[in-house]
């Protein structure tokens, strides 16, 4: 399978190994770049930015032909493929208020953990579909929290979507992929118990979990995705001090494993572009690159 660079990292995710690819890229940023808002233009545009890895969110209703055809081109371009597929709690926001459905856990648990339930089918059918296919990395997308903390208590966390998460870590025991989870926000009360349950990459904000004590914690048993903090692309070029800064972290967590270098919440904006190309770059540097 080409070109395999991914698996480095899903095969010994405790040795050194810099990988780049955002999770989530809007269409409007392809389009600005002068893109195609497709597959296509998702896999040209990490080829141009320097990524190793192209990360395609798998919609509802495709069929596995187009699945291998996303491999295919992101092979052709020399860029690794995994997915990003949206968790039961994303896929109820984005057809419900987020505050009506934390108003429903309160006022009704039963019924809030039935439309869970409704979600987790869907996805549980998605990934018997994807498990076929040469895919290495599934992100589960979950955002469950905010930069003052959880959405909901970790009790109700730990009732409701851990065993769902375990069920799909089971579900793909018999594959090459490996699961991974992300969310914004203070996640932090919630990390050992996904990593008890099998989930094995993590994409988290940088300003609300300490990166590098939970590499250091669960060193062989984790691998990050991102590390930029949105600070450093989303505003003005870095300074020498700031630059010096990234390198200092970035490089720790290097040291502690392999890393999918990427911005922690996506790429929203073209203004971010050139920044990002640059962070790229610098951190070519830190150890031999893994292309």
């Amino acid at each position: 399978m080409r070109p395999g660079r991914l698996s480095r990292i899903v095969v010994s995710p405790e040795t050194p190994a810099l990988l780049r690819g955002e999770i989530w890229v809007s269409p409007d940023v392809l389009a600005e770049a002068g893109f195609d808002r497709g597959p296509k233009g998702l896999v040209r545009f990490a080829s141009s930015i320097g990524a190793h890895i192209s990360f395609f969110h798998w919609p509802e209703s495709v069929m596995l032909s187009d699945l291998n055809e996303l491999l295919e081109l992101a092979h052709a371009a020399d860029v690794d493929c995994g997915l990003t597929i949206n968790g039961p709690f994303q896929r109820l926001t984005l057809i419900r208020n987020v505050l009506d459905l934390l108003q429903e856990l309160h006022r009704d648990p039963s019924h809030f953990e039935a439309l869970l339930a409704r979600e987790m089918e869907e996805i549980a059918e998605t990934l018997d579909f994807v498990k076929g296919s040469e895919i290495e990395l599934i992100m589960i997308t979950e955002d469950v929290a905010y930069t003052g903390g959880l959405y909901f208590s970790p009790e109700v966390f730990r009732k409701v979507l851990v065993p769902f998460y375990s069920s799909l870590v089971s579900q793909l025991s018999s594959t090459r992929i490996a699961l991974g989870w992300h969310s914004d926000g203070d996640v932090s009360p919630l990390l050992p118990d996904l990593v008890e349950c099998g989930l094995r990459f993590f994409s988290l904000e940088p300003e609300c979990v300490d990166l590098l004590e939970f590499k250091q914690t669960y060193r062989s048993r984790v691998s990050l995705v991102g590390g930029i903090r949105a600070t450093w692309f989303a505003g003005k070029q870095l300074d020498q001090d700031e630059e010096r800064h990234y390198l200092l972290e970035i490089g720790a967590l290097l040291n502690e494993g392999g890393l999918i270098l990427a911005s922690s919440c996506g790429l929203n904006s073209p203004a971010f572009l050139l920044n990002l190309r640059h962070l790229y770059r610098l951190a070519e540097g830190l150890i031999p690159s893994s292309a």
